[in-house]
């Protein structure tokens, strides 16, 4: 093979293995929602113009399972095929107060997840607007409860409904997760006739630390690019023209 090409193939393949690395430690270049059925679109009651309630301790709803106080009226999947009543994603949306009442809700089921690794929960919270505001709890594995308020009462394109978006960032302890959603009590601030749940994804941010190998082996992999293009712009052995034939460094000398 003719040496100067071989430099450049030497070169070309050391970049692509940087490059491989870098695009590694980075992460994924886009976030896939892990939460299945985060719409809550199976399974599709669209067509029977009427919500369906669950009751606690039901898989009925695909990827997730019901909470509740008691056995019976947890919760309901509301298409918007019922009274217009719209969801913010989809046809479909959770009310988490079944017929009335509060501490009722949804368990996700397991998802795969990476210690160290940075997440991104989101949801949206949904208002009747004729019944008021409406609060839920979000707990992580069964770990302390944050609350969440949607205060907005006013009119939407998906009037009579009112949803608002939340969510907050989570560095992952466990290789396995699961999100809760429940409706909760909370003065003025919720009801117990309308606590709306829709679009709920969980979603990777950020890959944890590299390995140190994986930084050597990337510090490694430019040093050698760095090293190869010094070595051809100084003529070194390894700069040869197209002919395979060294640049000469020193005078000419004139034959007399």
């Amino acid at each position: 093979m003719n040496p100067t090409f071989a430099i450049e193939d030497r070169i070309r393949k050391t970049s692509l293995l940087v490059a491989a690395v870098v695009a590694l430690m980075a992460g994924p270049a886009s976030a896939a929602n892990l939460v299945n059925n985060g719409s809550f679109e199976t399974p599709d009651v669209t067509a029977g113009n009427n919500y369906v309630l669950y009751n606690t301790g039901s898989t009925g709803v695909t990827g997730w399972t019901v909470l509740g106080p008691t056995p019976i009226d947890a919760i309901h999947i509301t298409p918007d095929t019922y009274q217009g009543l719209k969801g913010s994603d989809g046809h479909q949306w959770i009310d988490l107060t079944g017929i009335y009442g509060y501490d009722k809700g949804l368990l996700s089921d397991a998802i795969a997840t990476a210690i160290g690794t940075k997440y991104h929960v989101s949801f949206d919270v949904g208002n009747y607007v004729p019944f008021g505001m409406a609060t839920l709890g979000v707990a992580i594995n069964g770990g302390a409860e944050q609350l969440f308020t949607n205060t907005s009462l006013a009119p939407t394109l998906t009037a009579p409904m009112n949803w608002a978006s939340f969510g907050f960032d989570w560095v992952a302890d466990s290789t396995s997760t699961r999100l809760s959603f429940v409706g909760r009590a909370n003065g003025v601030l919720s009801n117990n006739g309308g606590i709306g749940l829709d679009n709920v994804s969980l979603t990777l941010l950020s890959s944890p630390a590299p390995e140190p190998s994986s930084w050597m082996l990337l510090l490694g992999g430019l040093g050698l690019v760095g090293a190869l293009g010094r070595r051809r712009a100084q003529g070194g052995p390894d700069a040869r023209d197209a002919r395979g034939v060294a640049p000469s460094h020193g005078r000419l000398r004139r034959c007399a």
